[in-house]
């Protein structure tokens, strides 16, 4: 048993490998040259079945080899084998039986070639579906890892409450916002977060409309950032509300992003304008620890401006999007 599971695997690995053209170059000759010195060694003037020593080549070049060298190898060995047994490339029968073996034989090797080349392709798209699933859970596992980060942070440095019950109250605030945030993130399928998108959907339950106004270039945020940037933002929305610019009918929030011309820092701006005079709180709570340089956000500048209330933040690892992400 150990050893049918050993050939078995290194079957798969060889189905399963991408071969270079001057890889399958040489493979493709020596399934040629290998053949033809067997028989030549074995029965020099074969009376009967002249090719049989060339069905492996067959086999071995659609398990292999793409379909072009497969080709390649199934006629040269075809041409060489007619020409060394039968006398001449040139002298085949085009008539009766000879007629009849020839087509038969080209069905038949038409035949060995389709299953095999079903079979690798088979093979190779197994090998794919268990390479991505390997690459979910360990996607899943990172998320799960810092969800439960996020949380236990969450509950050693806040909320600050007068009871129990103001307690549970806030930090199932958090931990909805959270579940939000987690929600805008799809394992596997997207491992980055697209702006505006991102952002638009961090404010859509809000319901503030235009009173957000947001700007900047379509561009991707890594995967580590997302989440950090989508509570920060889910925070200075709440603020706002309770007592920044979104208080007053009046005020209202610009949010800018823009990328450093290397391409790779992501800058965004939240600027409060309208609303009542802002001061610093008197103590620093949950909301604070999100609003601070953290993995995912290199850099957090907050400032309390009596007009009002600006952020900045930094991103590392953003890129501009393609025309067919930004489509």
């Amino acid at each position: 048993m150990k050893v049918l599971t050993g050939v078995s695997g290194m079957m798969r690995a060889a189905l399963i490998r991408q071969r270079s053209a001057l890889q399958q170059a040489i493979l493709c000759a020596l399934l040629v040259f290998v053949p033809s010195l067997l028989r030549l060694v074995i029965e020099p003037q074969p009376a009967v079945m002249p090719f049989l020593a060339f069905w492996p080549t067959v086999l071995i070049a659609a398990l292999l080899l793409e379909q072009g060298f497969a080709m390649l190898a199934v006629f040269g060995s075809f041409a060489v084998a007619q020409w060394l047994f039968a006398g001449s490339i040139m002298g085949i029968a085009w008539h009766g039986r000879p007629l009849v073996s020839l087509l038969v034989g080209a069905a038949c090797v038409v035949l060995v070639m389709g299953m095999a080349i079903v079979a690798r392709t088979t093979v190779r798209e197994l090998d794919a579906v268990n390479r991505q699933q390997d690459t979910f859970n360990r996607e899943l596992r990172h998320r799960c890892r810092n969800l439960l980060s996020i949380i236990q942070a969450l509950s050693a440095r806040g909320p600050r409450a007068e009871n129990p019950l103001d307690f549970f109250r806030e930090f199932s605030h958090r931990l909805d916002s959270l579940a939000k945030a987690s929600d805008l993130l799809r394992i596997g399928t997207e491992a980055e977060g697209h702006l505006p998108e991102l952002i638009e959907r961090t404010i859509g339950p809000f319901g503030q409309g235009s009173r957000i106004r947001l700007s900047g270039t379509p561009c991707t945020v890594p995967e580590p950032s997302c989440i950090p940037l989508i509570m920060a933002v889910h925070e200075l929305c709440t603020n706002a509300i309770k007592h920044g610019a979104l208080s007053d009918p009046a005020g209202w929030v610009d949010l800018r992003w823009f990328l450093a011309p290397d391409g790779d820092r992501l800058y965004l701006l939240w600027k409060e304008s309208g609303g009542p005079l802002v001061s610093p709180p008197a103590h620093q709570g949950t909301g604070s620890h999100l609003l601070r340089a953290q993995p995912g956000l290199e850099a957090v500048d907050l400032m309390f401006d009596p007009r009002g209330v600006w952020c900045e933040m930094l991103i590392v690892g953003a890129r501009a999007c393609t025309a067919a992400e930004a489509a």
